[in-house]
């Protein structure tokens, strides 16, 4: 979780509040933080990830200032509308596609802003941006560039600019290759074409997500900025727009927004309109186990920076933009609860006593993963998120429904795992170059298509035969006292005749045997192997 650096007077000045130090340690935990220390006039703290918004002095200042300032304060942004231009090429679609931006006028630029603006910047950066991958930002000072400014892809050698704080040009590919940033960011970008801002002179102002220019540098002179932010995610990337751009606001800035046109048409960012959610008082008593009227409802919404009103019997309110973290009506009850204040609620015996403790479940499978380790066999734990080209082609089997990723990392993975032995095997693979026999085993939940868990294993060797797995499961039928049964198989996974089916009281839980030579060459492989996969759960229910 992310540690903010609060300076105490700036706390003060931009709540509005006041208040000794001690008062503002007591109190902003209350929101969502732990208190980490004091040092030099700074106000350390730890906040949760789900408030983006309160990774800076500003953010944290307008919590404060709604939930305790004497008259009710809801923060109110909106934006002056201005024709200035940003035009995206279609060439930027299959790189880095969004890119939202706003302009901040007005603006008194100290070291202190400064300072909370790349810190606020940063941990964006780090936490919604995924290190810059999802969500990268740009903050530049307009004085030395014109509108129009542009968004388009470029190769390598297309442009040269000097980066932030550097006096000596570097072409594209050169930023990739020898830049720190470059160094640190450039696997996102990979071999190129590389995204560029420019103005309408050709000025760059930015190679996101990699760097800025040196020539919209901030100084002590800045007070008018564009604050960029490009990414994959639209919805995040306009969530750090107004975050970004509610801060500056509250640094005494005039918020303009910019007209984006790209093939699709045009839009006007930041998009500072209010969502709308409700929420029945009754799910509100019923979560918070405390009687508050409508009244008593609207008044704690309003502390928390929300528009509220009373809608028969449910509560209405308007969030604001930069609160990412609203999502659901919960939501709505979680604010309610903070502004009802965490200490009121007082305590009380829960309903039952209870004892914890692990499920017979969890305990047989450390049974077994010992029984396994004694037997000369080494755990595995292999991926979850499998491949159809795994699961299936190469294991002879036909194609079947399952839970498949729709937008996955990987092309080959891209599909939850319907069995255990698949990744076993690719584990083999991966460590064909070691000495043989090779015996694994796993103990590991599967998607077929309900969540169950399986146990597995399986050994490769020049003579690994039918009666060795045979064994191998008799082994494990005695020493967990499970009653095994057996009846014959016809998976194509295994040879025929070489398997059998596991039974347990007359209910089908699993099969083992030896492997088909087929199966076995689709994995790279060139000994006979033998397998056992069973549904552990299962069997054990049976037991």
């Amino acid at each position: 979780m992310p540690v903010i650096d609060i300076p105490y007077e700036e706390l003060k000045l931009l709540s509005g509040l006041d208040k000794p130090a001690d008062w503002f340690i007591d109190r902003v935990p209350m929101t969502g933080a732990s208190f980490e220390g004091e040092e030099e006039g700074l106000l350390r703290f730890e906040f949760f990830p789900n408030r983006p918004d309160h990774y800076s002095v500003e953010g944290i200042a307008r919590t404060m200032k709604s939930l305790y300032s004497s008259e009710t304060y809801v923060p109110d942004y909106s934006a002056i509308s201005e024709e200035n231009r940003l035009i995206v090429d279609r060439s930027v679609e299959d790189v880095r596609p969004v890119i939202v931006c706003s302009v901040v006028r007005g603006l008194k630029f100290t070291d202190k802003l400064l300072h909370s603006l790349i810190d606020l910047q940063e941990k964006l950066h780090i936490t919604v941006g995924r290190k810059r991958r999802k969500v990268a930002v740009g903050i530049h000072d307009l004085r030395n560039v014109k509108f129009p400014f542009s968004y388009a892809a470029h190769g390598g050698s297309d442009y040269a600019f000097y980066p932030l704080d550097y006096e000596t040009k570097m072409t594209l590919a050169d930023i990739i290759e020898k830049h720190e940033k470059g160094k640190e960011f450039g696997w996102i970008l990979g071999e190129g074409p590389f995204p560029l801002i420019t103005d309408a002179d050709g000025t760059v102002l930015s190679m996101p997500p990699i760097i800025n220019g040196n020539a919209t540098r901030l100084t002590d002179r800045t007070t008018d900025v564009f604050v960029d932010v490009t990414g994959t995610s639209r919805e995040a990337c306009s969530g750090v727009l107004n975050i970004i751009t509610a801060a500056l606001a509250d640094r005494g800035g005039s918020i303009c927004d910019m007209v984006v046109e790209n093939r699709k048409g045009i839009c006007r960012t930041p998009d500072l309109a209010k969502r709308r959610l409700s929420v029945k008082l009754h799910d509100i008593r019923k979560m918070l186990g405390v009687d508050i009227d409508g009244s008593r409802a609207i008044e704690l919404l309003e502390r928390m920076g929300y528009n509220a009103s009373l809608e028969g019997n449910r509560v209405t309110a308007l969030v604001q933009p930069y609160r990412m973290d609203v999502m659901h009506p919960v939501d709505m009850v979680e604010d309610v609860a903070v502004g009802y204040g965490f200490g009121a609620f007082g305590s009380t015996a829960p309903r039952e006593q209870t004892v914890g403790e692990l499920s017979i479940t969890t305990k047989q499978s450390a049974n077994i993963s010992e029984l396994l380790i004694g037997y000369g066999y080494t755990q595995v734990v292999t991926f979850m998120i499998s491949g159809a080209e795994f699961e299936f082609r190469r294991m002879n089997l036909e194609p079947s429904e399952g839970i498949s990723l729709r937008n996955p990392v990987l092309e080959e993975r891209d599909f939850l795992r319907t069995s255990l032995l698949p990744g076993m095997l690719l584990t083999l693979e991966a460590n064909k170059h070691n000495e043989l026999p090779q015996r694994i085993f796993e103990i590991g939940d599967v998607h077929a298509p309900r969540r169950i868990m399986h146990f597995a294993a399986v050994s490769i060797h020049p003579k690994a035969t039918f009666a060795e797995c045979k064994s191998l499961v008799d082994a494990i039928g005695r020493d967990m006292g499970m009653d095994l049964d057996y009846s014959a198989s016809t998976d194509p996974r295994f040879i025929e005749g070489r398997q059998m089916s596991i039974v347990v009281r007359g209910e089908k839980t699993g099969i083992l045997g030896e492997l088909h030579p087929e199966v076995i060459t689709n994995f790279n492989l060139y000994n006979p192997i033998v397998a056992v996969e069973f549904g552990l759960g299962r069997t054990l229910e049976l037991r």
